[in-house]
């Protein structure tokens, strides 16, 4: 009885475990617009594996393109599929850098302080960490 006990307690975590959906922290550094490409595909075999996966894009430095309503065929590739639980965020740090306004981003950017530490934030929330790019 006790053995029969352990195993249903020690099988509990297991079993929550295997239900849970990832959470994921994605960096984007890149202005390559074959990175681009690539991150459209990328999130949404994500989704597709794991369909109830919180994901985070965060852009910083070059990798602000990606947001920029100038440089939006990709991103308005993805946001196109409407995928669940996907946001993009662009780092502030790097705007009052480069003079990039928020009104310069897509609509549906959210922005954050400093992108590293939004992403090192994630982390210490367990989140997974996954860089972009080649």
């Amino acid at each position: 009885m006790k053995r029969t006990l352990f195993l249903i307690l020690l099988a509990i975590p297991l079993f929550t475990f295997a239900q849970q959906q990832p959470k994921i922290i994605l960096q984007l550094q890149s202005s390559d617009t074959l990175v681009h490409k690539s991150i459209v595909n990328q999130i949404g075999n994500l989704k597709k594996e794991f369909p109830g996966a919180e994901i985070e894009l965060v852009c910083h430095g070059p990798g602000l393109d990606f947001l920029m309503k100038s440089k939006s065929y990709y991103i308005n590739k993805l946001d196109k599929m409407k995928l669940s639980n996907v946001s993009f965020a662009g780092c502030e740090f790097t705007m009052s850098q480069k003079n990039i306004k928020k009104d310069d981003l897509v609509p549906f950017a959210q922005t954050v302080p400093y992108g590293l530490a939004e992403i090192i934030k994630k982390q210490q929330a367990d989140w997974l960490y996954v860089k972009l790019g080649f």
